[in-house]
């Protein structure tokens, strides 16, 4: 028990003699030096991101948003509306028929009807959400399949 007990004082004392010996007191500046030039560096890119984000609103501001007839409402009933050209990359070619399912209150998801099935697209442009929120104006049209289920009643539209 002794030697137990001595063996572990004996290592307690190197490993205490060691550690001022391994700890500069260099150390201390250095390691505030790096924090310094990382709060720099993150700064930097917290800035650059900022007018990322003000250049982008600026555009947004600029878009005038997609027009759905607005004035030939009594005109146009037996007509289909056109799409707004960024949607034209989510159908086929051939398709004559171009069912968009919007979600209200949400004007970052919508259900475009391709091949016979609803698929979810999310929209993170803002001015294509101004774009989404005009075409809750447009009439509701009967799809070949029931949208999905989501808890909410879809306003399913039909572009030409």
């Amino acid at each position: 028990m002794l030697r137990r007990f001595l063996s572990t004082i004996l290592i307690a004392t190197f490993t205490l003699g060691a550690l001022p010996a391994a700890a500069r007191p260099d150390d201390d500046r250095r390691g505030r030096r790096e924090d310094r030039e990382d709060r720099k560096y993150w700064k930097e890119q917290d800035k650059h991101e900022r007018k990322f984000w003000k250049e982008r609103e600026k555009e947004a501001r600029k878009h005038e948003r997609h027009r759905f007839d607005d004035d030939d409402r009594d005109h146009g009933r037996g007509r289909r509306q056109l799409a707004p050209p960024w949607m034209n990359g989510y159908w086929r070619s051939g398709e004559q028929r171009r069912y968009v399912a919007l979600v209200p209150g949400d004007p970052s998801r919508m259900y475009v009807f391709l091949d016979g099935r609803w698929v979810l697209r999310q929209v993170r442009d803002p001015r294509a959400r101004l774009d989404l929120e005009g075409a809750f104006r447009l009439p509701v049209a009967p799809p070949p399949i029931a949208p999905p289920r989501i808890g909410l009643d879809l306003h399913v539209v039909l572009f030409n």
